[in-house]
C-alpha cells in the first residue's frame, strides 16, 4: 500500500461522495438464500446431498460467496468427479449469476464427508 506523503498535494482532486458500495448479495441476504435454495433444487439429487454458502471477502478483499457442496458417494467416483463438480459449479453460476446479479465472486468447495461439511471453518 502506498501512502502519499502529506507534504505533496495529490495530483488529482479528491472528494468524498458519502456513499459506499454494498454488493446486492450482502444487502439482500434473504433473497440470496432463496435464490441459492432454488438453484440447489435443480441439482441432481443422485450427485448432491446439500448446498450451503457463506459470504465474506476473498484473498484480494473482494466480496465473495463461498459454496460448500456435499456430494454423494456416487458423485465422488474418480470417473465422475470432474464432470460432476464442473456441472454443479456451472449450474449454480448460470442460475445465480453471482457476480452480475449479486456483486459476489463465487468460490466452490466440495466434500463427501458429512462431518467435514458441518465444520463451520471448512469453507
Amino acid at each position: 500500500m502506498h501512502i502519499w506523503p502529506q507534504r505533496f498535494p495529490l495530483p488529482y482532486p479528491t472528494r468524498d461522495n458519502n456513499s459506499v458500495y454494498v454488493p446486492t448479495g450482502i444487502a439482500n441476504q434473504a433473497q440470496l438464500g432463496e435464490a441459492v435454495s432454488e438453484a440447489a433444487g435443480l441439482l441432481n439429487a443422485r450427485e448432491v446431498r446439500q448446498v450451503r454458502f457463506t459470504l465474506g471477502s476473498d484473498a484480494d478483499g473482494e466480496p465473495s460467496i463461498f459454496f460448500g457442496i456435499l456430494l454423494t458417494p456416487y458423485a465422488i467416483q474418480a470417473s465422475r468427479f470432474a464432470i460432476v463438480t464442473g456441472r454443479v459449479a456451472t449450474t449454480l453460476v448460470d442460475e445465480l449469476q453471482p457476480f452480475n446479479r449479486w456483486g459476489l465472486q463465487p468460490y466452490f468447495n466440495f466434500t463427501s464427508d458429512p462431518a467435514h461439511f458441518k465444520n463451520p471453518g471448512w469453507m
